[in-house]
């Protein structure tokens, strides 16, 4: 295996990762329609992110059902994205073929954990697919609130001058 190749797929799923977080940071602030949700969402993962903007949008009384219905796949299709990622992610750091038992050793609860290798092309798949999650949710954002919607979740940043972040 190129491990130049597999490092380069690699980044390409981080890169679509931080594009996806970007667009359910921006969705969050929208579904809660405040501006300080950039507050709270800044500390909350993905994986949480993608729950909370779900529960938001059950809820939700102002999105028609269509819309509802459409985000709900979207954000669907965002959490199976996002686990295929984190499989991807934490599992590459292997660079051996194959399945590969492995015991991580370091402390006294040493466990044996199962690794498997993905090519550079199934690791480019998993980024494909990340971003087109990251679309979904996008077009459905946009059907559900307009055009405007990504722009909220900016407005305190630019108050502040800077970012809102989860250590302040």
């Amino acid at each position: 295996m190129d491990v130049d190749e597999l490092q380069h797929a690699l980044g390409g799923v981080v890169l679509e990762s931080a594009y996806l977080e970007r667009v359910l940071r921006a969705a969050f602030s929208a579904l809660i329609d405040s501006k300080y949700a950039a507050v709270v969402d800044s500390r909350l993962t993905a994986a949480a992110m993608i729950e909370d903007c779900e529960r938001i949008t059950r809820h939700h009384t102002d999105i028609p059902r269509v819309e509802k219905e459409r985000l709900l796949a979207a954000l669907k299709a965002c959490h199976q994205a996002n686990s295929h990622r984190n499989r991807v992610i934490h599992d590459a750091w292997a660079t051996r073929p194959g399945d590969v038992m492995v015991t991580l050793h370091g402390s006294a609860d040493s466990r044996d954990v199962t690794v498997m290798v993905r090519t550079p092309a199934e690791v480019r798949e998993v980024a494909d697919r990340v971003a087109d999650a990251a679309e979904e949710v996008r077009t459905a954002m946009t059907a559900a609130f307009g055009p405007e919607w990504a722009l909220l979740e900016d407005r305190l940043r630019r108050e502040l001058g800077r970012d809102v972040g989860a250590d302040e």
